[in-house]
């Protein structure tokens, strides 16, 4: 697992805390009449993590979970035959690792793409935490009830879609939702891959991939600079996704 680094970089671009999934926990509680604030009891705020560094690996021990406060992630598992399959991405806001709560070993492999930042929660801090104050048990429910819909979107996005060019659209919608406040644009996306990684997400050829958007281009759907695009027919759009 990596080391986090605590220190607030400033080029980083840091998810308004109103925006993050892990504020529910991240805010002070109340006791009778009495605010309390024990959050710095389980809670380490923005520890960089840098490119290409893993957050943590498939199968370690789950001793925390993580809020993206900054940058993006890349899920990955490793077959048998030791090929990397990117499963999934998490973009500021978006938790990574509670799904391991309940196994008690991360499920998948968390590597950063480029210089990222993360809140960790401690779990066995937070669950002595939550024995005093049971309003911390019941907005953890909530934190993880959230974050669950946002998991459902995801797989939505990536499964049952009839052709290639649907895949690709409901994929890009999908992104386009979950970055639109942290990128402060609906219509614009930063990237945060390359198209090696989306066209293995997506079960693509990198030339199936790169032949789907140059189609979307010359249909006036969106334009494409490197790995910056925008979306110039979000209905066009979505009528491909979901057909």
């Amino acid at each position: 697992m990596t080391t986090c680094i605590k220190v607030k970089q400033p080029n980083i671009k840091y998810v308004d805390c109103d925006n993050c999934s892990m504020q529910p926990i991240c805010v002070p509680l109340r006791a009778g009449k009495t605010e309390v604030s024990i959050m710095d009891s389980y809670l380490s705020r923005r520890n960089t993590v840098n490119n290409s560094t893993p957050l943590f690996r498939e199968k370690e021990s789950a001793d925390a979970i993580y809020a993206v406060c900054a940058g993006s992630f890349k899920l990955t598992e490793i077959s048998s035959e030791n090929n990397e399959k990117v499963i999934g991405f998490r973009f500021p806001g978006e938790l990574i690792g509670e799904d391991a709560i309940h196994t008690q070993h991360y499920n998948y492999n968390a590597v950063a793409v480029g210089t990222t930042s993360v809140c960790k929660i401690d779990l066995k801090e937070l669950n002595e935490c939550g024995k005093l104050l049971p309003e911390l048990q019941l907005n953890l429910i909530s934190l993880l009830s959230k974050q669950n819909s946002m998991l459902r979107e995801e797989f939505t996005s990536v499964v049952a879609k009839h052709t290639a060019e649907s895949l690709l659209a409901a994929f890009i919608l999908n992104m386009l939702k979950r970055n639109a406040q942290y990128q402060e644009s609906e219509t614009k996306l930063h990237l945060p891959v390359g198209r090696d990684v989306i066209a293995n997400h997506l079960g693509f050829r990198r030339e199936t991939l790169s032949r789907i958007f140059s189609k979307f281009q010359q249909k006036g759907l969106l334009t494409i600079h490197a790995k910056d695009m925008e979306i110039l027919d979000l209905e066009g759009l979505k009528n491909i996704a979901y057909d």
